[in-house]
């Protein structure tokens, strides 16, 4: 199903944006399977905690009126007890609704106790930080869809977290983290590619079918440089999975022959997609 950012702007001049989440149906999915008794109940109420701590929070000043469905699923693999810290080991899963951004951690380490509350603070945390890490990195990759490179300063902020835990008592895992955020800002014209192609669906949404093609043409500019860089760049591949129906769809019906074939010839990965689109 294609989004619209003009008509969700539309609706929100009729509400108030302070009022309004930047995450919103945050669903949060622990499994416990392998866990003791004890820590399974934990962890149950653990899922409640980190619902709260994504949608009962301003993050940004929310011009945009940007609200972002979220999915995260913990996959518990061990707990070491020291003292009274306890320390999870498991697999990590955040993305959002559509799937155009998600991220993947196969050994999070984590403390959690259930006498501990989840407070946004300064001061790094085995765990606030990740979830904090990941809030800035969704906000940005959603503002670059807004306006070009729009994310740099969130961006910036998921740095500044990574930064501070890094130096902490407990730095496991934030060398990996700082490496994605720093390939994602290597990838100017993925970014770029996603702000044409939500620019061309909200054109399509407002009727301006003649302004269409341009921004087309200007998405698979950026699609085409990035992969003439790296023909199997993840993110971008991510990003095509996740919108190819919609992406040809309007090629389909406001743009040209040409934009056809070179989205083919560029995302091989979905041809089958595409020339369904095209055939029905």
């Amino acid at each position: 199903m294609m989004r619209s950012k003009f008509l969700l702007l539309t609706i929100l001049l009729l509400i108030s944006l302070s009022a309004q989440a930047q995450f919103i149906e945050v669903q949060v999915e622990i499994a416990v399977d392998r866990m003791p008794q004890q820590e399974r109940s934990d962890l149950m109420n653990l899922s409640s905690l980190i619902k709260s701590y994504y949608e009962n929070y301003d993050w940004i000043d929310n011009s945009y009126g940007m609200q972002i469905p979220l999915r995260i699923n913990i996959f518990p693999q061990s707990v070491n007890t020291t003292g009274s810290e306890r320390t999870f080991t498991a697999q990590l899963f955040v993305s959002n609704e559509s799937g155009d951004q998600r991220f993947f951690e196969k050994n999070f380490k984590f403390v959690y106790n259930p006498n501990e509350p989840l407070v946004h603070q300064e001061l790094p945390h085995p765990l606030t930080s990740v979830l904090d890490f990941y809030a800035w990195l969704m906000l940005a990759g959603e503002t670059d869809t807004y306006e070009p490179l729009g994310g740099n300063n969130l961006y910036e902020k998921a740095r500044d977290v990574a930064t501070r835990a890094q130096m902490s008592e407990k730095p496991q895992g934030w060398k990996d983290r700082l490496q994605v955020l720093d390939e994602i800002l290597r990838l100017r014209d993925y970014r770029l590619f996603k702000y044409h192609f939500w620019q061309a669906m909200d054109l399509s949404d407002q009727n301006k079918t003649k302004e269409v093609p341009l921004a087309i043409d200007r998405a698979l500019q950026h699609l085409e440089a990035q992969f003439t860089e790296n023909a199997r760049e993840r993110y971008t591949h991510v990003f095509l999975d996740a919108h190819a129906r919609d992406l040809m769809t309007v090629i389909k019906a406001l743009g040209t022959t040409a934009q056809r074939e070179k989205l083919l010839s560029l995302d091989p990965d979905n041809k089958a997609i595409y020339e369904k689109i095209l055939r029905d």
